[in-house]
C-alpha cells in the first residue's frame, strides 16, 4: 500500500447566536420577501429617510405659517422708585400692570410666500419620493444578499455530495489496489482529490457564513442572527417587451418622482426670488390695558394696515433670482439625468435576465452530460479498461456543472429581483405576484 495522508473533514464554524432576537424574525424559513420587509423596519437608512421626511413636513409647516393669523401678548409690572438728591429711594411711588397684545395678518405680497408653501410642498414630496426611493434599494440589496446565501448554500451541498463522492472513488481505487487490479498512484490521486474536494467545501461554507452575516446586517439585525432561508425564487415580471418595461420604469420608478419634484421646486423657488423684495401688505389689531390694579381696566383698541417695502437692495433679489434659475436649470438636467439612468437600469436589467434564464438551461444539459460522463468512466474503471484519471477528470467535470447551475440559477432569481426594482415594481405587488 502506498504512504498516504488522511485528510479529516472538520466541522463548520459557526457564531454564537445574540442574546435577543427582534419579535419579528420568526423561529422559521424565511422568503426573500419577508426578509425584505424585516429590513424596512429595522434597517438604520430606512429611518434617516422618513426622518428627511419629517424634517420636509416641519419645514412646509413653517413656510405655511407665514400666510396664517400670528398673536403675540405681553405683559409687564413697573414699580418705580422716587429718590430726590440726598434723599433716601421711596418705594412703591408710581405701579402698574401692563397688558398687551396683537393680531397681525399677511394681507398681499405678490405670491412670495405662497411660492415659498408651494416650493416648501414641492419638497416635501421629493423627501417622501426619497424615502420610496431608499426603501426600493434597501428591498433590492436585501433581496440580492438573500439569493447570494442561498447560491452559497446550494454550493456547500454541491462541495459536500463532491466530497462524497471523491471518499466512493477512492474506496474504489483501494479496492481494485487490494484486488492486485488497480495502482497505487490511482490510491495516491484519490486521495489528494479527497483532500482537494475537503478543501474547496471548507471554502464553500466559510462563504455561506459570510453571506448569512452580509444578509443579517442589510436586514438591520445583529449580523450573528442565525438565518435560515426558505426554497422560493423570485417572481417574474408579466411584461416581456423591454419598451413596456421602460415606460412602466419612467412612470414609476421613486427617483423620476424625486426629480420631478425637485424641479417644481426649483420652480417655485424662482417665482419666490422674483418677489423677496416686493411690497408686503399686512393688516394688524393690538389691545392695550394699564392700570394699578391686576387685571388693569385701561383698555385702549389700535388696528391698521403697515406697508413694507425695500424698492432698492443693492442687488440683493437680482442675485436670488440668477441662483434660483441657475438651481433650476441644474434640477431639469438632473431630471434627464436620471431618465437616462433609469432607462440604462431597466435595460440591463433586461439582458441579464435573459442571458441567465439561458445560463440556465445551458447548465441543466451540462450537469446531465457530466452526471451521464462519470458514470460511464466509472464503469469503465471498474471492468478495467479506463485509468483512474479519467474517474477525476469526470468528477471534476460534474463539480463545475453542478456549480454553474447553482449559479445560473441564483443570477437568474437576482437579475429578477434587479429588474423589479429597475421598473420600480413594489415590495406588496412581488409578494401578491408569488
Amino acid at each position: 500500500m502506498p504512504k498516504v495522508t488522511e485528510t479529516p473533514t472538520p466541522p463548520a464554524v459557526a457564531l454564537p447566536a445574540p442574546a435577543t432576537v427582534p419579535a419579528d424574525v420568526p423561529n422559521r424559513p424565511l422568503t426573500a420577501d419577508e426578509a425584505a420587509r424585516i429590513a424596512l423596519c429595522h434597517q438604520p437608512s430606512v429611518k434617516v429617510a422618513q426622518a428627511g421626511v419629517n424634517a420636509a413636513s416641519g419645514r412646509r409647516v413653517q413656510a405655511t405659517s407665514g400666510l396664517l393669523p400670528s398673536v403675540s401678548t405681553t405683559s409687564t409690572y413697573t414699580n418705580v422708585f422716587l429718590a430726590p438728591v440726598g434723599a433716601v429711594p421711596t418705594a412703591g411711588a408710581t405701579s402698574g400692570f401692563q397688558l398687551t397684545a396683537s393680531i397681525r395678518q399677511l394681507v398681499f405680497d405678490f405670491n412670495h410666500t405662497r411660492d415659498l408653501v408651494r416650493q416648501a410642498t414641492a419638497l416635501q414630496r421629493s423627501a417622501t419620493a426619497n424615502f420610496t426611493r431608499v426603501q426600493s434599494d434597501t428591498v433590492l440589496q436585501v433581496k440580492q444578499a438573500f439569493y447570494l446565501y442561498a447560491q452559497a448554500q446550494r454550493l456547500v451541498t454541491v462541495n459536500e455530495a463532491n466530497v462524497t463522492n471523491t471518499q466512493s472513488q477512492l474506496d474504489l481505487a483501494q479496492a481494485r489496489l487490494k484486488a492486485s487490479l488497480g495502482l497505487p498512484a490511482d490510491v495516491v490521486r484519490a486521495q489528494a482529490a479527497v483532500a482537494s474536494a475537503i478543501f474547496n467545501l471548507n471554502l464553500a461554507r466559510n462563504a455561506a457564513s459570510v453571506a448569512s452575516v452580509s444578509l443579517a446586517e442589510l436586514m438591520g439585525i445583529d449580523p450573528r442572527t442565525p438565518i435560515c432561508l426558505a426554497e422560493a425564487n423570485e417572481p417574474e415580471i408579466a411584461a416581456a417587451d423591454p419598451c413596456a418595461l421602460t415606460d412602466m420604469a419612467l412612470r414609476d420608478r421613486p427617483e423620476i418622482h424625486q426629480a420631478q419634484s425637485t424641479v417644481k421646486a426649483a420652480e417655485f423657488a424662482v417665482s419666490a426670488a422674483k418677489t423677496y423684495n416686493s411690497p408686503e401688505f399686512s393688516a394688524n389689531a393690538g389691545l392695550l390695558q394699564r392700570g394699578t390694579d391686576f387685571p388693569p381696566g385701561n383698555n385702549t383698541l389700535t388696528y391698521g394696515l403697515a406697508l413694507t417695502w425695500t424698492p432698492f437692495d443693492s442687488g440683493l433679489t437680482a442675485g436670488k433670482v440668477e441662483e434660483a434659475k441657475a438651481n433650476l436649470a441644474a434640477a431639469r438636467a438632473e431630471l434627464e439625468s436620471t431618465k437616462l439612468a433609469v432607462t440604462s437600469d431597466v435595460s440591463q436589467a433586461y439582458l441579464n435576465l435573459m442571458t441567465a434564464e439561458q445560463r440556465v438551461t445551458t447548465a441543466e444539459a451540462e450537469v446531465a452530460n457530466a452526471q451521464e460522463a462519470l458514470r460511464l468512466v466509472e464503469g469503465r474503471y471498474k471492468a478495467g479498461l479506463g485509468t483512474f484519471l479519467d474517474v477525476i477528470d469526470a468528477q471534476t467535470a460534474l463539480t463545475t456543472a453542478q456549480t454553474n447551475k447553482v449559479n445560473a440559477q441564483s443570477a437568474v432569481n437576482q437579475a429578477r429581483a434587479s429588474l423589479a426594482h429597475a421598473v420600480g415594481v413594489p415590495l406588496q405587488a412581488s409578494a401578491q405576484a408569488k
